[in-house]
């Protein structure tokens, strides 16, 4: 599994196209990835994320194994599939951002690509500032990352 890290400052071009860093790009192998990436409705409200081919048919399997019948499961999927695109990357190692996706976020022009493990998230600037919400200079340091940073996978109760 690629892990995808970092902030990156990018904006729009004239044809709704960014470029993706070349640190984001080496971690596509098209061959194992796939060649282009799937663009859908982001985790955060007004963000979108970015999957690899392979990331995204992950995700699809595990969400099918998990699903759960009820009307809220099939506005996930609807939305979830129905707004996805498939991208491919040009030369230059950008990709084509859908308008009614862009709409649908409320991105502006300046943005941040946030690498979040297996995807890559699409944040307006202010937002993201906002969401972080860490004192980088001063005292409040986020308590819990001791914890995340020390967290094991969970084992299967004895018996």
């Amino acid at each position: 599994m690629r892990i995808f890290t970092g902030q990156y400052d990018r904006s729009f071009d004239g044809k709704n196209r960014i470029q993706l860093p070349s640190q984001l790009r080496a971690k596509i192998d098209a061959k194992h990835d796939g060649a282009g990436v799937y663009v859908t409705l982001g985790e955060h409200r007004g963000t979108l994320s970015l999957f690899t081919e392979r990331a995204f048919e992950e995700i699809a399997a595990r969400i099918e194994t998990e699903f759960i019948p009820g009307a809220e499961s099939r506005a996930f999927e609807l939305q979830f599939y129905g707004l996805a695109s498939h991208v491919d990357l040009d030369k230059q190692g950008r990709i084509l951002i859908p308008d009614r996706l862009r709409k649908k976020a409320g991105l502006k022009d300046e943005i941040y690509l946030v690498g979040q493990k297996y995807r890559i998230d699409l944040w307006n600037r202010v937002d993201f500032d906002r969401c972080l919400g860490i004192d980088w200079e001063g005292d409040e340091w986020p308590e819990q990352w001791a914890s995340f940073l020390r967290m094991r996978p969970a084992r299967p109760p004895s018996g």
